[in-house]
């Protein structure tokens, strides 16, 4: 069996891409290793968050680690602000339910590594209206919520932050798999969780809206066949 894991990200400076790529690439002898499992099958995805979203209309896997900054004034950087404006509507949807129909994303466990600069006072808010977007919606937030600060010193200098919580991630990730071998959840709630994802998106952004080729070529012939007279009537008169 072929353990798929998606690995998003949002970077500005390229320090949560490459966060990402690195974990893509331990991934597979890390986890073999820990799972004692010689013929484990772990196949990850490396893409933004965006790219999720818009190209793939949200794919969710069983096991999702993110990895994203905050930039400014705790926006989202490159390749991550429409995933949080989709955070935000979740969060203005469904921040007060407890109901069956808010939570769409049970069944995902995701790994959340947050960066950002504490020189601004809003520094962690992407992530933290993330994990909070996602945690309401029903998806469950897995080993410890990274903090890379970027004016970190010391042993809390941002590199290091970040190697730290991706070594104490693999217990963790391995649990989860350890889990998710013994029970059955099968791909029902992934198919909600795409579905819903999906239509939420739509919903915000009209511009991913598909075509309706149909309801163009309607208005397209009729214009056509006015210009083709007015060509007609300028002919004859000369």
């Amino acid at each position: 069996m072929t353990h798929e894991i998606l690995i998003l990200y949002g970077s500005q400076t390229g320090n949560s891409e490459s966060a990402a790529h690195e974990i893509s690439s331990l991934l597979p002898t890390k986890l073999s290793s820990l799972l004692n499992d010689p013929k484990f099958d772990v196949k990850s995805t490396v893409m933004t968050l965006d790219d999720f979203l818009e190209i793939h209309h949200a794919p969710w896997t069983p096991i999702v680690i993110i990895v994203c900054s905050s930039y400014g004034v705790g926006q989202a950087p490159l390749g991550a602000r429409r995933f949080r404006e989709m955070c935000d509507a979740m969060l203005e949807r469904h921040g007060y339910d407890d109901n069956a129909s808010s939570r769409f994303l049970e069944g995902i466990h995701y790994f959340l590594l947050g960066l950002g600069d504490s020189h601004y006072t809003t520094f962690f808010r992407n992530p933290t209206v993330m994990n909070e977007a996602l945690s309401v919606c029903g998806a469950v937030q897995r080993g410890v919520l990274g903090k890379a600060d970027a004016s970190g010193t010391g042993d809390e200098e941002q590199s290091k932050v970040i190697e730290r919580w991706i070594n104490e991630m693999w217990g963790d990730l391995a649990k989860v798999v350890k889990q998710l071998n013994a029970q059955s959840e099968g791909q029902q709630n992934l198919q909600r969780a795409q579905e819903e994802t999906w239509k939420l998106c739509l919903e915000l952004f009209k511009d991913w809206r598909p075509v309706n080729t149909f309801a163009m070529s309607s208005i397209s012939v009729p214009a056509i066949m006015v210009l083709l007279a007015i060509l007609y009537h300028f002919l004859m008169k000369t």
